[in-house]
């Protein structure tokens, strides 16, 4: 979602934050902990045949696989990890044997708290829903186990099976894509708009609405705006007028009435955005959707139909609304990203003057300035962040909150991002703390629904933290200064906030 731009809210333009949370896996077992020596099928299938290979006495005997540890997988890990999961390509638990044969790894990754994936670090003073955290018993639980042999007390190839999903699914009235896959490009972050027409003949209610990923390997983000009907004509004159399907927006969308209104989004970590009961996202006769799709291109640049799942409200949720749903409005909160080079780095663009130069050429003239307007909204320059020398930094600004009920609040950073906090009304007695990530993972940017009400009053103010470690910086890569841009090796610190 890095290109979500500075630029558009000082001319008053409320963009979208992407909201919810996910359940997939972004490593599997060869790569993400070499170090970890998988169990051996053969002594998972000895271990359901009775053949004890316990080396720690009663230790082992006092964990069973099929009263202690299975229902611990089958509610924090199956839903993820078997038939459609998102987190099946990386590692599949269909079966016991799935999870036995890689004990060692899962209990390393149990135990270091990546999975499952809840980046907050509990410090925060409010409670949210699809919470996927692991209690502290069972992690110890399957860390005992693994440690233990990983012995079974049920046949290997027990079939496993979810007994809760991470978030409800959505019933999708409508799937829509652009028609065509985008075939790709030899840049290296390439922003790509393309028209989605899901064909709206009236005046409909989108309640829940999911971007459905086809090649999770090359995309970065996904932004969905309203197109109007009264647009489209504009649109359609640009898609494809350069030979390529959509048209190239490195930029926000913007039209002969400025730009389109942003109404949601994804991000790795990122499902299905769910309205709260009684709300949603109006559109009208002939409204479409125009998505802008990030590549980012490592490697081969990878053809991909990204599309959008799409849910209606239905006479009787309008009926009991009154005719209409109460709308959903966002606002999204901008902090610097100011990261000298460290004093063991050098090279042309560690001057921020050659830094913005390759932004403007990169990315168009305005890029260059994004920087100064979010440091000038903050009451800082790129002096402040001088000190920071050593390869760490970090920002912070407050800001006025924006008033109305929280519906969901998302963070984002890239991928030097290490700490992210938010905080209510800070140096005061209402002080709170709201989100605090002591690891932040660019993989797991979730939206945080309060389970309690939480309202934003008059008055009230947000201070928003992030912080920053170059030692992430991709080896290979050119050292340069970084500041709030927009490609996956830029960095950002901003807050997405939906208000109803």
């Amino acid at each position: 979602m890095d290109r979500l731009r500075a630029f558009s809210i000082v001319f008053g333009v409320a963009l979208a934050s992407l909201i919810f949370v996910a359940c997939g896996g972004n490593e599997d077992a060869s790569t993400a902990a070499p170090d970890a020596e998988p169990t051996s099928t053969t002594q998972a299938s000895a271990s359901a045949e009775g053949t004890s290979t316990d080396t720690t006495g009663d230790s082992a005997t006092a964990i069973s696989f099929a009263s202690d540890v299975q229902p611990i997988i089958e509610q924090n890990c199956v839903s993820c990890h078997s038939n459609t999961g998102p987190g099946t390509t990386h590692l599949e638990m269909a079966t016991v044997n799935d999870v036995a044969s890689i004990a060692d790894f899962v209990a390393v990754r149990v135990e270091d708290k990546q999975m499952p994936p809840w980046p907050q670090s509990g410090l925060q003073e409010i409670s949210y829903q699809y919470d996927l955290s692991m209690s502290d018993d069972d992690r110890q639980t399957i860390i005992d186990w693994a440690a233990a042999g990983a012995p079974l007390d049920v046949d290997a190839t027990t079939p496993l099976a979810a007994t809760s999903q991470a978030y409800p699914p959505i019933d999708a009235d409508l799937v829509v894509t652009a028609g065509s896959p985008y075939p790709g490009s030899e840049k290296t972050d390439d922003y790509r708009c393309r028209i989605l027409d899901p064909g709206f003949e009236d005046t409909s209610w989108v309640t829940s609405i999911e971007t459905r990923v086809d090649e999770t390997r090359v995309l970065h983000h996904s932004l969905i705006y309203r197109l109007p009907a009264s647009l489209r004509g504009e649109a359609d004159a640009v898609d494809g007028a350069d030979g390529q399907p959509g048209w190239t927006c490195q930029t926000l969308p913007r039209f002969s009435r400025g730009l389109l209104e942003q109404i949601a989004g994804w991000a790795p970590g990122n499902g299905p955005i769910t309205m709260p009961e009684g709300s949603g996202l109006r559109m009208e006769a002939g409204d479409a959707f125009v998505v802008q799709w990030h590549y980012h291109y490592d490697g081969e640049a990878l053809p991909d139909d990204s599309g959008l799942a799409i849910e209606l409200a239905d006479e009787a949720e309008l009926a009991a609304a009154g005719g209409a749903l109460a709308p959903v409005t966002q606002r999204i909160l901008l902090t610097p990203a100011e990261i000298p080079c460290a004093s063991y780095e050098s090279g042309p663009l560690c001057d921020r003057n050659a830094a913005l130069a390759r932004l403007s050429g990169e990315f168009g003239i305005e890029s260059a300035f994004i920087a100064n307007l979010i440091n000038d909204r903050c009451g800082v320059s790129a002096d402040d962040f001088a000190q920071f020398t050593e390869g760490v930094a970090s920002s912070s600004c407050d800001v006025p909150a924006p008033q109305g009920q929280v519906v969901s609040m998302w963070p984002h950073m890239h991928e030097l991002g290490t700490t992210y906090r938010l905080t209510l009304n800070p140096g005061t007695p209402d002080e709170k703390l709201l989100i605090d990530i002591d690891r932040w993972d660019f993989q797991w940017q979730m939206g945080y629904y309060p389970v309690e009400p939480l309202v934003f009053e008059s008055g009230d103010r947000l201070q928003i933290e992030c912080g920053w470690d170059r030692a992430l910086w991709p080896a290979g890569l050119e050292s340069r200064y970084i500041v709030w841009a927009e490609g996956t090796q830029d960095e950002m610190c901003f807050t997405g906030i939906a208000i109803r």
